[in-house]
């Protein structure tokens, strides 16, 4: 059977959803941030980890709270983390609804299931724990 690169994409996604739900809670941005959480642990001022980075302690202090607002660029975070001698690593985890959208959206065996649900409800059968279908998405 061919697959489309849509579904080769969601069958490697489904596969590392496991360790990636599991690292959800100890990869909590800690209330600080990360950065802030690092440099402490590592005992550096932020005028050390600046002088690495290449900024004012100014632009780094600026990087710290950047992070707890959300408005830190990756780059910057890829600068800073290079600066402690650490990896940044970030990943986007589905929540569990949209998991299950993208897993009817792209399941080559989902049309079937509908339609056995179709074939089901027409005879007073149905299990009901499907989602409706989806109309097709207009490009």
């Amino acid at each position: 059977m061919k697959h489309s690169i849509r579904q080769i994409i969601f069958t490697d996604l489904q596969a590392r959803l496991p360790a990636l739900a599991a690292a959800r809670t100890p990869a909590a941005r800690p209330s600080g941030g990360w950065l802030r959480a690092v440099r402490q642990a590592l005992g550096q001022a932020q005028a050390d980890v600046a002088k690495n980075t290449g900024v004012t302690k100014q632009a780094y202090a600026q990087y710290e709270r950047g992070e707890i607002k959300g408005t830190l660029s990756l780059g910057s975070l890829q600068r800073a983390a290079d600066a402690m001698q650490c990896d940044l690593v970030y990943y986007l985890a589905p929540r569990a609804s949209s998991l299950g959208e993208l897993a009817t959206r792209f399941d080559p065996n989902f049309a079937h299931l509908q339609a056995s649900e179709h074939s089901m409800t027409l005879e007073g059968q149905a299990v009901g724990d499907l989602p409706p279908p989806q109309t097709p998405e207009k490009k």
